[in-house]
């Protein structure tokens, strides 16, 4: 176990290396600097443009600034973001927490939807219902996540007004309210993005899930099941879910990388304060300690929710070697 954990460790600090050495080489290329838009005025004093450059070490060969800025992240020292007026981990710390609520919250409903569509898919075996929903889960992974918001956002927000168009709470004073008042109002203003990034995941898992399922189906312990007296949807959901769910947890490890990439757009698109919308304005202004340390947590995120999946499909793997007994 502790050997297993070991290599863990280093396979992750080794792609978080690679990720990061790979993001600093190419913001070398990107032009400019966090202060070309605000120093390249022609008001502004050559040697003024020169003091602010010096002092972040952007005046410094590259190979120089990047054995620097290895030993300090090396040391946990993310840097100074110039576009925040904060330090790097300052501004994470307040962004991250909203990233994980808004993607946590479209994992869970889109894995329990997707599994419950699934079900309903294979408990309706090449009927209508079968086809319809399929139809269905192949629009939600076909159309990108944030044409999905925009279409959101112009008819059930603007048009129609069931929903915010953006932010993560209401205005005014709103920071007065109960407690209660607040969460309803942060889910009010959550439902959107979150619904957006859930029709995602519901959809790849729901596709997944019902091949899954229809594999087992085959199986000798489903026709126990059956002589047995159980009904269908016993059979599916005592029998074939626990023995089809394993690979579809470990999908979502794999899946998680591209809906950070899609909370990116999404958040930007609905004004949700997260690290999406923090990526998206340290591009614009190219603030290059802000993008690695960006880039690095959804790098860790990654890691992370794929060793988690991981360890929740094999501990789901004994199941299925029991019940296909």
């Amino acid at each position: 176990m502790a050997r297993r954990l070991l290599r863990r460790f280093l396979h992750t600090a080794v792609i978080c290396a690679v990720v990061a050495t790979s993001v600093f080489v190419l913001m070398q290329f990107a032009p400019g600097d966090p202060f070309a838009t605000a120093l390249d005025g022609p008001d502004v004093p050559p040697s003024v443009r020169a003091e602010w450059r010096a002092r972040y070490g952007l005046d410094l060969p590259p190979t120089e600034r990047f054995v620097r800025w290895g030993i300090a992240l090396a040391r946990g020292q993310l840097g100074y973001a110039a576009s925040r007026r904060q330090p790097v981990v300052d501004v994470v710390a307040d962004a991250l927490p909203r990233t994980l609520l808004l993607v946590g919250t479209a994992l869970l409903l889109g894995f329990a939807a997707g599994v419950w569509i699934a079900l309903l898919q294979t408990r309706h075996h090449r009927r209508w219902q079968d086809r319809v929903l399929g139809a269905c889960t192949l629009v939600g992974v076909a159309v990108p996540e944030f044409l999905l918001a925009l279409v959101a956002m112009t008819w059930l927000g603007a048009r129609w007004h069931i929903f915010p168009v953006a932010g993560i709470g209401s205005l005014g004073d709103a920071a007065g309210w109960p407690l209660w008042e607040r969460m309803i109002d942060l889910a009010w203003h959550l439902a959107l993005p979150a619904g957006v990034l859930a029709l995602a995941v519901a959809s790849r898992v729901a596709r997944h899930q019902r091949a899954a399922l229809l594999g087992v189906m085959r199986e000798d312990f489903i026709r126990t099941a059956r002589a047995k007296g159980l009904g269908e949807w016993d059979v599916l959901r005592r029998h074939a879910l626990p023995n089809a769910i394993g690979p579809v947890i470990a999908l979502l490890g794999l899946a998680l990388p591209s809906l950070v990439g899609g909370a990116v757009l999404v958040e930007r698109i609905f004004g949700w304060p997260g690290m999406g919308q923090t990526l998206f304005d340290a591009l614009l202004a190219r603030d290059y300690p802000l993008v690695v340390a960006a880039v690095l947590v959804a790098t860790l995120l990654a890691v992370v929710a794929r060793t988690v999946t991981d360890a929740i499909a094999n501990a789901v793997a004994p199941r299925r070697a029991t019940g296909a007994m």
